[in-house]
């Protein structure tokens, strides 16, 4: 028997150990259609906050439907602790620089701490119920990670598809890293337009407007457009450079806006991409005069040493002392800043190893069309993304932590020498190539940079694969079924993998993918660590209401929509909850002595509600098919309160008086609610797994888990209009509002009602008049036919205080 009262704590305790001993949510290879989960590996940086619950709990809920839909579920686990994050993570729990600690020695570290927040984040996702089978848990530098990485880099350098060039790169002087484009971000600040007044060869005077000063060392041209009328004649000429006295040259060029600042503009290596194709496209000079950490080096003796905006300041100052800054407007300017620290960002001209992306990006933009996109609006965003592309993808960091490339170079000749596939992985500080170079020396200088984050986080199908492994899972993860993340990752971790599979396997890596929204906190902007703005831990939540009911909250949220974390939805949710286990105790009591046994002579009302439940169903199964989980829990969430409210209300009479009813009627209640619990239970199961679980266990007394059995459609085809029976509920709720109107118990004695019916509604009126007498408590009915509406209450008459009350 269930117990009085529902002890989360205990009963959830109690059921993670049940699926774990039991290995419920473990894998097996049969003969079942495998439903494959690609999720996103959660970056190990430290807690976790409320966001992540919210798209890791809609994912897991279709792991549990997938189940449920007789699916055999591949749904593996992964922790992304490689990448500038978990460096952070580490050097604030030292309280040292990496540099400060030394590469291998900080390695280490990171991997230890790294595994103590790993075990956390595995407790908490557990607590929550997530259903992953952790034997097939990854993580993105473990030794097989790092193996198909570099697996991964070398069949691109077969494939020509990467290559290594020094070439500009984004550079961030806070992380001291190279970047890729899909790591940037766009940010409105204050700045200001300083009108500049150069000279030209002949000394005519004209000016252009920049935002940036500092650059003025780095000038290497100076452009304006042809068509441009009134400075078009300065082409061709010099342009001296003010307080610096540098010549450059004065080039024409369409790209430059006519109606921007002065119509001319200076080329610097390098302030923006304009720049770089101007100075490939030019063979301009290059002039590179900003150090790593972002300060002037000491190719410019007057600012070297400054800090980049201390530089600024100082030419302005130099430029106004000697009369060349003419004017400064206030604008709102938008820079480009790195993701990660919200530093803007430079360019720095070194070597490094790219992926040719720009030559694909209609492969790319192919593949995107053959994959169903959840909700579709996200596939735009896709394409957007792909259209924008300017660069190829820059895959070398400057970090300490992170998947080496396994390349060397010859001390002699200075060619790449890469290892062998037999040597992976491999760490080219340590490890020696197996060969000489081809010119003969065996002297080699090791790769010392590591691959971008998203160079492995974008292997992930191939990593749940087991790519090139002996014992592997290609034939059913090639491609996986679905990528699940949110919105924001779709330029890196969504498009980067699109490109990986294309390169490797000419295939997309997934059939569909579903995205979610943010978690906003009271300011309308989403709740992030870096934002410091998560104020509840998920752990205080689940610990003060219940795993359930916060998987309730993160199951009601919309897909691709962001939500607000509420309180309010909480409280829902715990009633919701209760209410649950309440009338399933009311249902046990009632089914102590079911049997179950073929029957088919159903009362009007349970035909009402299966006819209504398999109405809903229908709705359910496709709103989860389309990977809608809100819209599932609402529809569903609707029909439990109207089977609550009104069903049970019903059927109750005939449950507890069956003498007052003809034979079978209490059976026909018996059998339909015993079937209908069965169902929501299902329903509800993968957004409550604990209590249903219970519940399940405990009513059903089954030998398989509640998430190991099959959604199947109740087989009837009862002649039983739900509109009607909509009607009687309706009936119904009018003479219990009038009770209420008048202050007296729903169980007072109705003494007569007059009533109007329609012909139709009126059948169904007398094939439920025994419920309908009982729950209304009704001694005397006088009804009419009519034909222009469903229904009509003319006059009750209510006892009250043993007088009769009128009503017309």
């Amino acid at each position: 028997m269930l117990d009085n009262r529902y002890d989360f704590k205990d009963k959830e305790n109690k059921w993670l150990n049940y699926w774990n001993n039991n290995k419920v949510y473990d894998f097996k290879q049969d003969k079942r259609e495998v439903f494959s989960i690609d999720t996103p590996p959660p970056t190990v940086s430290g807690k976790i906050h409320i966001g992540h619950i919210f798209s890791y709990s809609q994912t897991e809920m279709i792991a549990r439907y997938k189940r449920l839909r007789g699916y055999n579920v591949f749904y593996p686990f992964g922790f992304d602790d490689n990448g500038l994050p978990s460096e952070r993570l580490v050097e604030k729990e030292c309280g040292k620089k990496a540099s400060e600690i030394g590469r291998e020695e900080f390695s280490k570290l990171c991997y230890s701490i790294t595994d103590k927040y790993e075990e956390e984040f595995r407790n908490l996702f557990s607590k929550l119920g997530v259903s992953t089978d952790w034997n097939l848990l990854y993580k993105t530098v473990s030794p097989s990670s790092i193996k198909i990485s570099q697996l991964s880099f070398l069949d691109l350098v077969n494939k020509n598809k990467a290559y290594y060039k020094k070439a500009p790169a984004l550079w961030c002087n806070e992380c001291l890293t190279s970047i890729a484009q899909a790591e940037l971000e766009t940010k409105t600040i204050n700045a200001n337009f300083n009108y500049i007044n150069f000279k030209s060869s002949d000394n005519e005077v004209f000016t252009i407007a920049t935002t940036r000063p500092e650059l003025l060392p780095a000038i290497v041209a100076v452009f304006i457009n042809p068509s441009d009328k009134k400075n078009n004649h300065l082409i061709g000429k010099k342009a001296i450079v003010p307080t610096l006295n540098i010549e450059v040259p004065i080039i024409g060029d369409e790209k430059v806006s006519i109606d921007k600042g002065t119509g001319i503009v200076m080329c610097c290596t390098f302030g923006d991409q304009t720049d770089i194709e101007w100075w490939n496209k030019y063979k301009l000079p290059l002039k590179n005069i900003f150090t790593n950490d972002g300060c002037i080096n000491d190719s410019v003796d007057k600012y070297k040493g400054m800090k980049i905006k201390e530089a600024r300041e100082a030419i302005i100052s130099d430029l106004d002392n000697n009369g060349y800054l003419e004017k400064i407007e206030e604008i709102e300017h938008e820079v480009q800043v790195h993701e990660r620290c919200g530093k803007e960002i430079e360019y720095s001209i070194i070597n490094q190893w790219f992926i040719n992306i720009i030559d694909n990006k209609e492969k790319f933009i192919e593949i995107g069309n053959s994959i169903k996109w959840h909700p579709e609006y996200m596939h735009s965003r896709y394409n957007e993304w792909v259209n924008n592309v300017a660069w190829d993808w820059c895959i070398s960091r400057q970090r300490y932590f992170g998947v080496p490339f396994p390349v060397w170079y010859c001390s002699k000749c200075g060619k790449p020498i890469f290892a062998d596939e037999s040597q992976l992985p491999v760490n080219p500080l340590i490890d020696k190539p197996n060969s000489k170079c081809e010119c003969g020396s065996d002297d080699f200088i090791p790769e010392k940079d590591v691959m971008d984050t998203w160079a492995t986080s974008s292997l992930t199908p191939l990593i749940n694969m087991k790519y090139k492994e002996e014992s592997n899972y290609e034939n059913i993860l090639n491609p996986m079924s679905l990528r699940s993340n949110a919105s924001e990752i779709i330029r890196t971790w969504d498009f980067y993998t699109i490109v990986k599979s294309y390169y490797h396997f000419c295939n997309k890596p997934w059939e569909n993918v579903m995205i979610s929204g943010f978690v906003m906190a009271d300011k309308g902007e989403k709740i992030s660590k870096s934002k410091g703005n998560n104020k509840f831990e998920p752990i205080d939540l689940i610990d003060t209401y219940s795993a359930d009911v916060v998987r309730y909250w993160a199951g009601s949220g919309r897909l691709g929509t962001d939500i607000l974390f509420s309180m309010d939805t909480l409280d829902r949710g715990k009633k919701l909850v209760n209410k649950l286990y309440n009338v399933c105790r009311f249902i046990e009591m009632h089914l102590v002595d079911y049997e179950d046994k073929s029957f088919d002579n159903y009362e009007y009302f349970d035909k009402y509600i299966i006819n209504k439940y398999n109405e809903m169903e229908k709705q359910y199964i496709k709103y989860m098919d389309d990977y809608e989980v809100g819209l599932g829990l609402n529809i569903l969430e609707k029909f439990f309160w109207n089977f609550c409210d009104n069903y049970i209300e019903i059927v109750k009479h005939r449950l507890y008086r069956p003498e007052e009813f003809k034979n079978n009627a209490r059976y026909s209640g018996q059998k339909t609610i015993y079937m209908i619990l069965y169902k929501l239970l299902q329903n509800f199961s993968p957004f409550f797994p604990f209590i249903t679980e219970e519940i399940f266990q405990e009513i059903y007394k089954n030998n398989k888990s509640i998430h190991l059995t099959e959604i199947k459609k109740l087989d009837f085809n009862f002649e039983n209009n739900i509109e009607n029976g909509d009607q009687l509920i309706n009936i119904v709720s009018d003479i219990r509002g009038e009770k209420t109107n008048k202050n007296v118990s729903l169980k007072t004695l109705v003494e007569s009602i007059d009533i109007s019916l329609s012909n139709e509604l009126n059948i169904a009126f007398e094939e439920a008049i025994d419920d309908l007498k009982a729950t209304l408590n009704i001694n005397n009915i006088n009804k009419n036919i009519m034909e222009d509406s469903e229904y009509m209450i003319k006059n009750i008459v209510i006892e009250s205080n043993n007088e009769k009350g009128t009503r017309v």
